[in-house]
């Protein structure tokens, strides 16, 4: 009799493909009408300012939708980044002050030159916390304040998604995860290498493109650079939250994940770190970022990935079914990317491809990331991962940081 999934030998291997498999197909996928919100103020907790910024307040009951009005106020106040509602504001105070004034040449304006329009250009929007919930998610109108999204993926079960919810906000509160991109992350160059993961850019209907290469994840260099599953853990969140906050904030928004399984066995899936990696990560990805997934395209897989998706798929639900494609190395594969992906897709996904990076030495860089944007193509230095890597290198500045330099063989 087959032992049970827990205790047997390929347990932790059906858990990690769990979490690199199932948090795009039933995890990331969970509401089928989700509004696809993240990091917004919470409506069901009290905010308050700290030496960390905005954060939520643990245990305190939710606030009814007749607070919606000064809610949306409290939004536009705290939410981090520059706003619409500010930028409109400032306009109309201009135009009213030039009316006021009148018309005289010694009224008008003085256009900015270059250099201070340069300068402003430059100029970081004044804080980057971004909390549990914004306008337009449902948790406004919603009775108990909750997020649309969160219930629907509780299929209209009101109070296990307000337990969803609550244990959600406890958890960002826990790891301060409002002010993770105020934060310095000296290891974001490292943690790059440790699980190679970029966003390729965005497919034909604008949706940002995320691959990751699981079968690259290296707890060699992890322990040459002083790494831990933690370092990795906090910095998917990173990433996650730079995605939703900064890089494509409409509620929502959706994602094309792209699993690429080139170079992988059962038996590397199934070593004791990688199980504890992907137990971890399942488990904070299913409880905190669900709902969005467009499409999820399983390439280069070997035939074991069919087998399991086999074993996993009743217990799919359907609209998460349909997003998933699993496909095999060759020309049909590469066809269906060039579809999906259109012009954002690298070409080490293609079948003929960078074979060189079938299979990778465990304690080596997996790529070298570029520091001129005029370098940047479609892959791991897209445009994309060369914002976001200069954002993060502002934010050290700013804390008077620097990145730790990667070792490797």
């Amino acid at each position: 009799m087959m032992p049970p999934l827990a205790q047997s030998s390929s347990a932790g291997f059906f858990l990690v493909v769990t979490a690199l498999l199932i948090d795009c197909l039933n995890v990331v996928a969970s509401a089928n009408k989700a509004q696809h919100d993240l990091y917004r103020i919470s409506p069901s907790a009290c905010v308050h300012s700290s030496r960390r910024g905005w954060h939520n307040r643990r245990n305190l009951p939710f606030v009814s939708s007749s607070a919606a009005s000064s809610l949306e106020e409290l939004v536009v106040n705290t939410r981090g980044g520059s706003t619409v509602e500010e930028d409109t504001a400032v306009s109309e105070v201009d135009n009213e002050t030039l009316d006021d004034e009148g018309s005289s040449d010694d009224n008008i304006i003085t256009p900015t030159t270059d250099e201070t329009a340069e300068e402003t250009e430059e100029s970081p929007p004044r804080n980057f916390t971004f909390t549990a919930t914004s306008p337009n998610d449902g948790s406004a109108e919603d009775p108990d304040g909750i997020p649309t999204r969160w219930i629907d993926m509780k299929k209209g079960d009101r109070e296990g998604a307000k337990e969803a919810f609550e244990t959600h906000l406890a958890w960002r509160e826990e790891f301060n995860v409002d002010t993770i991109l105020e934060r310095p992350h000296p290891k974001f160059d490292i943690c790059k290498q440790m699980a190679p993961h970029y966003f390729a850019g965005r497919d034909p209907h604008n949706n940002v493109i995320f691959v990751q290469r699981p079968a690259h994840v290296d707890f060699e260099l992890m322990r040459m650079n002083n790494g831990t599953i933690d370092d990795l853990l906090m910095h998917y969140v990173y990433v996650i939250q730079y995605c939703w906050s900064i890089m494509e904030v409409a509620p929502d928004a959706v994602m094309t994940n792209v699993l690429d399984m080139r170079g992988s066995s059962f038996r590397q899936m199934s070593n004791s770190e990688y199980i504890e990696f992907g137990k971890r990560f399942v488990s904070m990805m299913s409880a905190n970022y669900p709902g969005r997934s467009y499409k999820t395209l399983i390439i280069n897989a070997p035939t074991w990935i069919n087998v399991l998706y086999k074993i996993f798929k009743p217990m799919l639900r359907e609209s998460t079914r349909q997003k998933i494609i699993i496909l095999k190395a060759g020309e049909e594969q590469d066809t269906a990317l060039k579809f999906y992906l259109g012009d954002s897709l690298p070409d080490d996904l293609l079948s003929a491809g960078d074979t060189k990076k079938d299979k990778k030495d465990m304690g080596t860089r997996y790529y070298i990331p570029v520091e001129e944007q005029e370098q940047c193509t479609p892959g791991p230095n897209s445009e994309v991962e060369f914002g976001m890597r200069e954002f993060c290198k502002q934010q050290l500045t700013l804390h008077n940081e620097t990145m730790l330099e990667v070792n490797a063989i």
